[in-house]
């Protein structure tokens, strides 16, 4: 039953996500709104579902470790295997007028985590700033959406247009229900090799709860839709970093403790992979290869240190 699990949630991401590009990409033409703009909002919400649902549900059993281990694990997978691939494969000229300030936000977000790692907790007052960020970073994007569909005519097919948010949603919902089975079928396997819950949290969870990110990337690559590809990783990790820890502090109703390598190693390297990735693209307004290049060294070298360690 674990194989069956892995291939069917496999099967439902793949098609799942072709589903959801297409659908997002045309919902975003139609409707006048850049492209980079529904991949740093909608799209990032439904595609960190599986990010929420496993911390929010590991954080109620009472495992801190997991909820934080996932949250920042799931940010770090994203930006060094899944951003780092995205820049490599899709270099051009980028508008600054809609990256830089996303870029610096989600730089800053990183770095307000990392400071609130500091004494080992993270309370109710952390929450309270993350949830501001995060809420600073929706209100922008809600902004520059309204400016956009001003600026840009769009034609909105209503029969279209159904279809288009029924495949949207549809596909939405394949890719969270294929990433939970990819995810329980991973962790049974990895237990068997008695993977302790600290390692498995920031790599096997981390990476199966950041599948629907991967997969709307490569099929946004496959598509040559970078734009949407780029801002979808980037919304992802706003959305990660800025709301799921203090949802999880939300339910449960108490300060989350925060493991010595989770401040020690794995907030830091989550915040060099952010200036890794984002800062040179943000400063010269171009994306080079050897910027994923880079970006997934990184992530490759700290998967190796954590494994050996």
């Amino acid at each position: 039953m674990i194989y069956v699990s892995f291939f069917i949630g496999l099967l439902l991401i793949c098609k799942g996500g072709d589903w959801f590009v297409d659908a997002a990409s045309n919902m975003a033409k139609a409707l006048g709104i850049p492209k980079y703009i529904v991949g740093a909002t909608v799209v990032s919400l439904a595609t960190t579902m599986p990010e929420i649902i496993v911390s929010v549900s590991a954080a109620m059993r009472g495992s801190a470790v997991m909820a934080a281990g996932n949250a920042v694990g799931s940010v770090s997978a994203n930006t060094g295997l899944i951003l780092g691939l995205s820049l490599f494969c899709l270099p051009g000229v980028i508008p600054k007028k809609e990256y830089r300030p996303k870029n610096l936000m989600y730089i800053g977000c990183v770095l307000l985590l990392l400071m609130t790692f500091f004494d080992r907790v993270f309370d109710r007052t952390d929450s309270m700033f993350m949830l501001a960020a995060g809420m600073l970073f929706v209100f922008l994007n809600i902004k520059n959406a309204r400016r956009s569909q001003r600026e840009t005519e769009g034609g909105w097919n209503k029969r279209e247009g159904v279809l288009w948010v029924f495949f949207f949603l549809f596909g939405a919902v394949c890719i969270v229900v294929g990433a939970e089975l990819l995810i329980d079928a991973s962790c049974a396997l990895a237990r068997q090799f008695h993977i302790s819950e600290e390692i498995i949290s920031v790599t096997i969870v981390a990476m199966g709860t950041s599948l629907p990110e991967f997969i709307t990337t490569i099929t946004a690559i496959l598509k040559r839709e970078s734009s949407l590809s780029v801002g979808n990783i980037i919304g992802a990790n706003v959305i990660d970093v800025a709301f799921i820890l203090p949802i999880c502090t939300l339910f449960t109703g108490r300060s989350l403790p925060v493991a010595e390598q989770m401040a020690s190693a794995d907030a830091p390297v989550c915040f060099l992979l952010a200036l890794t990735a984002l800062l040179p693209m943000t400063i010269r307004g171009k994306i080079k290869r050897m910027d994923g290049f880079f970006t997934m060294t990184v992530y490759a070298c700290y998967l190796i240190l954590i494994m050996k360690g």
